[in-house]
């Protein structure tokens, strides 16, 4: 056990410590901040604060663990170990920046808690965020920082007893807006989309269309069966997300009193597990968000206990509030809209702190590294190389390569051919 000595154990300290050492790097901690009990303790020790005790193990503290409430952060950007850093220290620190206030920074979203520009869709503009104006995006950087702290401490303290995460690594979630491209479809939806066809001169769908609706061809967006035969007895486990919900301008999926609709999330349900895929009103609305759970639920005769908003989320004390309140207990939205990169710069699931509250939460985040629209700007080739690029470099054994594709990225058309070749070699090469 590694005892960390604080003179004021806050719960931002408590929540970073947690995180960084029990949850990332799999050492058990244990907080004091009496001088006595600090000096007595044979173990493994550290200091964080001002100023070290005397030659232990020590990280130089910045003022954001010790603050309340929400104020702007003034951060500069220096170099440690050739990555990105900021909160710079003294030099008494073992390391030249305030790692733990640093983390908690960019895993608690402090940033969207401030003054913010909205994007189209009222949500955080990501291109505000700190790791896209930086250049670091695209890489997990509160997971490299802490590997580099784990190999310091390795070093200082070799009797540290260190376990290895065992848990899933490989996490792919499937979003359903709607499982059918024409079938059950409305007859507005239908002459749009056919319309949409004809002005594009795409004779394939303009002849496609009226097959399936005739019933020669199966609709080219169920999927669902190749997905139980890629997914039903593989190594790796995977969630499906539903849109259940009346339509709205946004959101255009099939209606949720379709039998046929209901009869595929049951039968989807029975094999693997299924969660919500929130809409777009459902972001903001508690009642609507409600609605939709206890649609889902009743359906498929299970509590909800995972969630996916189908828009991203606006920002994290707008979106989590709702799930807080449903009890949920995992979300998996928290990444870009159209970038693949981590949004909170690490891949370790991670339980959200409330910056409102000054709490840690029993909601736990997923961070997702891209999803079909992110990997739709690229090729298809370019697309995966990226993916499996990220997904093979992960610095530390507790955190997941979780990604999100949806029932249409299978489409079997010329168009999509492409996709849905990579798509299907990448989820079998991960099944050996």
């Amino acid at each position: 056990m590694l005892l960390v000595f604080c003179q004021k154990i806050t719960p931002r300290v408590q929540y970073t410590f947690k995180h960084v050492f029990t949850t990332a790097l799999g050492v058990e901690i244990d907080f004091t901040s009496k001088l006595e009990t600090f000096i007595a303790y044979n173990g493994p020790k550290m200091s964080y604060g001002k100023a070290p005790l005397g030659n232990e193990f020590f990280i130089e503290a910045a003022p954001l663990l010790f603050e309340f409430g929400v104020q702007e952060v003034d951060v500069k950007m220096e170099a440690w170990k050739n990555y990105p850093s900021f909160f710079e220290v003294g030099e008494n620190s073992a390391i030249p920046f305030d790692l733990f206030a640093a983390t908690f920074y960019l895993i608690s979203r402090y940033e969207e808690y401030l003054l913010h520009v909205k994007d189209g869709l009222n949500r955080f503009d990501i291109k505000q965020s700190l790791c896209v104006r930086k250049g670091f995006a695209q890489i997990p950087l509160v997971d490299l920082w802490l590997a580099e702290l784990l190999l310091i401490l390795k070093d200082t303290f070799p009797d540290l007893v260190i376990e290895e995460t065992s848990g899933e690594k490989f996490m792919p979630i499937i979003e359903v807006v709607s499982p059918y491209k024409y079938l059950h479809q409305s007859v507005f939806s239908n002459l749009t989309t056919f319309g949409k066809a004809f002005y594009r001169l795409n004779f394939w769908e303009l002849l496609e269309q009226p097959l399936v609706l005739l019933g020669f061809r199966k609709d080219p967006w169920d999927t669902f069966q190749e997905f139980k035969t890629l997914f039903y007895q593989s190594k790796f486990k995977s969630r499906f997300f539903f849109l259940f919900s009346k339509g709205s301008d946004m959101d255009r999926g099939i209606s949720i009193r379709n039998t046929t609709f209901q009869s595929l999330i049951k039968a989807v349900a029975d094999y693997f597990e299924v969660g919500l895929l929130a809409s777009f009103p459902a972001n903001k609305k508690s009642k609507q968000f409600e609605k939709e759970c206890e649609g889902l639920k009743s359906l498929i005769h299970r509590e909800i206990q995972k969630n996916r908003y189908a828009w991203g989320i606006s920002t994290v004390n707008e979106s989590y509030r709702n799930l807080l309140m449903q009890e949920v207990e995992a979300d998996f939205s928290l990444g870009f809209p159209l970038i693949i990169g981590y949004r909170a710069s690490t891949a370790v699931p991670f339980f959200y702190y409330d910056l409102a509250n000054e709490m840690t939460t029993s909601l736990k985040i997923f961070p997702v590294v891209a999803n079909g629209n992110s990997l739709r700007q690229y090729s298809p080739v370019e697309g995966i190389k990226k993916l499996n690029a990220m997904g093979s470099n992960l610095p530390l054994s507790s955190a997941v390569h979780c990604f999100a594709i949806n029932n249409q990225i299978l489409e079997n058309s010329e168009a999509n051919k492409g996709y849905r070749t990579v798509i299907f070699d990448y989820l079998k090469a991960h099944d050996k």
